[in-house]
């Protein structure tokens, strides 16, 4: 993958800035936000595609992959929250790879930087689920006994408020998750759709003594349904309750709003 800093504005509007939207919309193209020389937190975005991109991988030998259409915004919206509150982050995005899984292979260019840094604490991977799936949002940490999911997945619910069907892994390596209300307290069991329990990135987060998770966000925080790769009111709720679970988790930064009114 080539790969392509970008020190610019995020956003225009409600979108990414057209600048950034044209790396976006490339393929095979490693994308870096963000100027922290030794980021704490990177919010990883592996499987990224433009809006009515359904697949990646094409060209690898065993077939391709869904894609994670506009799977960056919501990240994006984190990434200018957590700027503004001080705290040291960075967003890696491998836009549209054609001829690997970039989270699920050892030394892919994705795996490498998103791990880079002596500093990094935490790697926060942003995925897309389809309509289809169980859960608004599912949180996993795979294997990646560093992590305390379910510890961020209250801090999460907590943020994001009422109206979110959030299912958070019990435990690293469980399939079993639970339901979380808008307090962050227990609303029943249910089983992850999307566990991450083979993501080699989460893996070698591990090994090197970094805390890994896997967030899965349905269409309704990444699309407003218009061919736009603009913001929704969902994924700007989502992208600030992330920033503000972040924050409570680490203790990286101060005054992380939980719900925007504005653009970031």
């Amino acid at each position: 993958m080539e790969l392509r800093r970008y020190q610019g504005p995020v956003f225009a509007g409600d979108g990414p800035h057209p600048a950034l939207a044209r790396l976006l919309d490339a393929r095979d193209t490693l994308i870096e936000i963000g100027s922290a020389p030794a980021p704490q937190v990177v919010l990883g975005v592996p499987h990224h595609a433009a809006i009515g991109i359904a697949r990646i991988a094409e060209r690898r030998p065993e077939g391709g992959r869904v894609a994670d259409e506009n799977a960056v915004v919501y990240a994006l919206a984190c990434f200018a929250m957590l700027s503004r509150a001080g705290a040291a982050c960075r967003v890696v995005v491998a836009a549209h790879a054609t001829d690997h899984d970039p989270n699920k292979r050892a030394g892919s260019h994705y795996c490498r930087h998103a791990l880079a840094g002596p500093e990094l604490r935490l790697l926060v991977e942003c995925h897309g689920a389809g309509r289809r799936a169980p859960h608004d949002l599912e949180l996993s940490a795979g294997r990646n006994a560093r992590s305390e999911p379910l510890r961020f997945g209250r801090l999460l619910a907590r943020a994001l408020g009422p109206g979110f069907h959030l299912a958070a892994q019990t435990a690293p390596g469980a399939r079993s998750a639970l339901l979380l209300d808008a307090r962050g307290a227990d609303a029943g069991a249910s089983v992850l759709r999307f566990p991450a329990l083979r993501t080699h990135s989460l893996a070698a987060a591990a090994a090197r003594g970094v805390a890994a998770l896997h967030l899965e966000a349905k269409p309704r925080f990444r699309s407003r349904g218009d061919g736009s790769a603009a913001l929704t009111a969902s994924g700007r709720r989502l992208g600030s309750a992330l920033a503000a679970a972040v924050v409570g988790y680490l203790g990286v930064a101060n005054g992380v709003a939980a719900a925007p009114t504005r653009s970031p």
